[in-house]
């Protein structure tokens, strides 16, 4: 038997490791980088489970946040209550100060003072749990000990967001309703009710996808048939005879006398139940893919492959959704962005994308809702000039603390909201206003506070950490001052900040952004300490090489004057 060896040395197999294998391995060494040891405190049992659980948790809720407001939330409380826990065994309270902690206590408190004087007392303190959540602010900033940990979390709600991206795509391709190509004149529906271009969505309640489903709804009942159509954003309501469609020519679908196509006219939602929301949660992760890709250092590497692959199909998907704020804030996002880098030839670049992408996303808004960038005449625009007029007399006469939230729903007739009841109820569709009616100019300014200081230290950690040859870290920072742009921006005219599918999203890359903040803070201390320990080093051995000098001249002379006695 032969033995394949050169030199007496056995072959070594080179080993196929799958894709699979590797993100699986290198997602558990991120996670393991995140887990700190015990030491010599009490409660090292605790201690260690607590760290397992505190970091898989924040991987749920970065995986699970573009998806599932349910999961998100529960991941974090599971997190925050092992985090408690923890603290609890080792009795220590390892906690630092940042800029933001008086603004958004602050903030918080208006939010309760106003709760308990609010005009609907139950709705409003039940509606505390929604402000309650920016404790997720400070578990992330807190239980994020590591930079690798952090990209990976990073990296991980993009990648995770691409899956509703796909998800979009296609429903897109399969479409949703029946569109009416064509009306012939003998035709049932040949109605002034109904005209080409028009999509049934439903019919007796039951939701139409095919022309197999209308035939199924038209025999399946009797009487007349009550259709929903959609017109653009417009839904309409009408009914046909069903005797009607039964005495006319033709058997089954073409008797019905139309021309239909899948309905593809529509504004996607991903998994969520509303488009405006999908849209705010894509410009928020974009925001973080722009400011890693724009850090990336070697764009041919697999995470700015794999960021220059995900930031396209965000930017469609989000202009898919014909959501104008949200469009508008990730624009201003990437332009401070590259601003921020410091870079001419990332300036250029975001020009240029701005400059293309934009005819782009206002050809694709005219055609899926028929409207213009700016029209005051417009449906939403004319409601959001509507109640803007109305929360600002709510404002001037509950000027410091304001109604409490939900109170409107108490007052809307006795304050003629929503014009005098014409306009169908909600809320008033901006973050600033709405936190003014529901918690006061006083909680607004706190809140106003702590997005300006969110805004100026993310800023200087990017100068602080540009010189610095760790990507990561001047990735997350400039992703995270894109998505804070991008939330006020369209704040100004989405309530995004009670949206809470937004708004543990924006929790997440902000407390992101004040992890490697920490982190680097440390290793700049860490970095000092270990500079100011060589010159005391020195200064130490010169001393001694000084006494040692001493002690030889001083036996010499006491040598010399027992020789001269």
């Amino acid at each position: 038997m032969t033995n394949n060896t050169a030199s007496g040395a056995p072959l070594k197999k080179s080993r196929w490791v799958s894709p699979f294998t590797k993100v699986f391995r290198d997602s558990f060494e991120a996670i393991a980088t995140n887990l700190t040891p015990p030491g010599a405190e009490r409660g090292q049992r605790v201690y260690v489970v607590t760290e397992w659980v505190i970091s898989i948790s924040l991987v749920m809720y970065a995986l699970f946040a573009p998806h599932s407001i349910a999961i998100t939330q529960s991941s974090y409380l599971i997190g925050l209550t092992a985090w408690g826990v923890q603290l609890v065994a080792i009795r220590k309270l390892p906690f630092k100060r940042s800029p933001v902690d008086i603004a958004l206590f602050g903030f918080f408190a208006c939010c309760v003072v106003s709760s308990f004087l609010s005009y609907d007392l139950l709705v409003s303190t039940k509606g505390l749990k929604s402000p309650a959540f920016f404790l997720a602010f400070y578990f992330v900033s807190n239980r994020v000990r590591s930079l690798r940990f952090a990209s990976f979390l990073g990296l991980a709600l993009i990648v995770s967001c691409l899956v509703n991206v796909g998800y979009s795509a296609v429903t897109l391709g399969i479409g949703r309703g029946l569109r009416i190509d064509a009306v012939r004149p003998e035709s049932p529906f040949n109605d002034e009710s109904i005209k080409a271009g028009d999509v049934i969505l439903e019919a007796d309640d039951q939701v139409v996808n095919s022309q197999q489903d209308l035939v199924r709804i038209i025999e399946s009942q009797r009487g007349r048939m009550r259709i929903k159509v959609g017109r653009k954003e417009a839904i309409a309501e009408t009914s046909i005879p069903r005797q009607t469609i039964r005495e006319a020519t033709g058997v089954g679908f073409d008797r019905l006398g139309i021309t239909t196509s899948p309905g593809r006219n529509f504004r996607i939602m991903g998994f969520y139940s509303h488009y405006e929301t999908y849209a705010e949660v894509l410009q928020l992760i974009a925001a973080l893919a722009v400011g890693m890709l724009i850090s990336v250092p070697n764009k041919r590497a697999g995470a700015a492959m794999l960021l220059s692959v995900a930031i396209p199909l965000l930017a469609v998907t989000l202009i898919l959704t014909s959501t104008r704020a949200a469009l508008a804030g990730l624009g201003v996002a990437v332009f401070v962005m590259a601003l921020a880098s410091s870079r001419r030839r990332v300036v250029v670049a975001a020009i240029a994308s701005i400059l293309v992408v934009l005819p782009l996303a206002v050809l694709a808004l005219e055609h899926a809702r028929g409207i213009s960038v700016f029209d005051p005449d417009e449906g939403s625009t004319a409601y959001r000039l509507e109640v803007w007029r109305e929360a600002f007399g709510i404002i001037k006469d509950n000027p410091l603390i304001g109604i409490g939230k939900g109170s409107e729903a108490k007052l809307k007739r006795s304050l003629g909201l929503y014009d005098e009841g014409r306009l169908p109820p909600g809320h008033f569709h901006s973050t600033p206003v709405q936190i003014a009616v529901w918690w006061g100019l006083l909680g607004l300014i706190f809140y106003c506070a702590f997005m300006t200081i969110l805004v100026i230290e993310t800023w200087r950690l990017i100068r602080r950490v540009k010189s610095e040859g760790r990507w990561q870290l001047s990735g997350i920072a400039l992703g995270g001052l894109g998505a804070v742009l991008a939330f006020n921006v369209s704040s100004l005219a989405h309530f995004n900040f009670g949206d809470g599918e937004v708004v543990m999203v924006f929790w997440l890359l902000t407390g992101l952004v004040f992890a490697v903040r920490r982190i680097a803070s440390e290793a700049q201390g860490g970095a000092r300490s270990e500079g100011t320990e060589a010159p005391s080093s020195a200064d130490s051995s010169r001393r001694s090489q000084l006494q040692e000098q001493a002690a030889v001249s001083g036996s010499s002379v006491r040598a010399a004057r027992a020789k001269q006695n």
